[in-house]
């Protein structure tokens, strides 16, 4: 008796059924998504250096808002990224999109 748990895993036989298409189309968006995430990373970045400048004192400046700012650069990163594109998600995608393996 093999008391082995991995030789009792059967190969995922779903898995060998997709076409390489639907396999083309999932990492097509997988690729966008990851694109779009760095993007958001990248102006998340660009936002957080440009409050850490300071020009002018904020007319709220307190431990709460310093708390919470970072929290609020990342919705302005996510929705600035999703909504108003710089391009860099669309230039990852055209530069990693045509390496399929």
């Amino acid at each position: 008796m093999d008391n082995n748990p991995i030789s009792k895993i059967k190969p995922n036989i779903s898995h060998q059924l997709t076409s390489s298409k639907l396999d083309s189309i999932d990492e097509k968006s997988e690729l966008s998504a990851v694109a779009q995430e760095f993007e958001s990373l990248f102006v998340y970045q660009m936002l957080k250096s440009a409050r850490k400048a300071k020009l002018a004192e904020s007319l709220f400046s307190n431990q709460g808002s310093e708390t919470y700012e970072p929290l609020l650069d990342q919705e302005y990163a996510k929705t600035i990224a999703e909504n108003h594109s710089f391009g860099i998600a669309d230039a990852l995608v055209r530069q990693f999109g045509g390496k399929n393996k």
